[in-house]
Formats: C-alpha cells, structure tokens, sequence
C-alpha cells in the first residue's frame, strides 16, 4: 500500500487498466475459442486487448508529466534554499522521481502484455480460420 501511496495517484486507474486487460484477454479468448475460426458479427474481439493497452500506456504518461511537475517545483524551491530546508526538498524532488518512472513503467508493461496477447488471440483466430 505504501507503494501506491509513493508513486502517485496515478497508480489506481493503472491498476484498473490491467485488471480490465485480463478481463478482456480472458473474454477474447473465450469468444474465440468458441467461434470456430468464424469471426463473429460484431468483429475480431481481441482488437479491445489492444485499446486497453494504448490506454495504459497513455495514462502511465499523464502520471509522468505530472512527476516532472513534481520534480520541477522541488527544484524551484531548492534554489536558494537553506542545508536544512534543501533536504526537505529532496524529498520532494525524490517523490517526483517515483512518480516519473512508476507510471510509466507500469503503463508500458501493460501495453506490451496487451500487445503480446493481442498477437497471441490473432493466432489463434487465424488458426482456426477456414
């Protein structure tokens, strides 16, 4: 829970985002192995796989910008500053530095799961194909 609490709020919508991928990949699956190599009315399925994995990738990037953000105001605030109160803001400034890579790593490795389960799903619709 600390974890979360360090990187920002950034990290529940990404939480979010992956636990839809799953639910998705999982739908796909299922649609697919079911369908018999038919591509059903409504289209390929596992094209949602990837929409989930843009998003997490777009939102790990708003929870970089506003690190940068983060980083940018301890900065601002160090200049000129006291020993005592220059420590204060590195703390700062190291928040910052969790929020910049946190999200984005996480918003990454949901994008490329999704990716990889995308081509995953194509292969197999493509294989049960006539």
């Amino acid at each position: 829970m600390e974890l979360l609490t360090a990187t920002g709020p950034w990290m529940y919508p990404l939480l979010a985002v992956g636990a839809c991928l799953l639910g998705t990949i999982v739908r796909a699956a299922i649609v697919i192995s079911v369908s018999a190599g038919v591509v059903p009315p409504s289209g390929p399925p596992h094209h949602s796989v990837i929409v989930c994995g843009v998003l997490g990738g777009v939102v790990g990037l708003l929870g970089t910008v506003v690190g940068f953000g983060k980083v940018a105001i301890g900065a601002r605030a160090a200049t000129g500053a006291e020993l005592a109160q220059l420590e204060v803001m590195l703390g700062v400034m190291w928040d910052g530095v969790m929020i910049i890579v946190t999200p984005i790593t996480l918003g990454l490795w949901i994008f490329t799961a999704s990716l990889v389960a995308w081509l995953v799903l194509q292969f197999m619709l493509d294989r049960g194909a006539p």
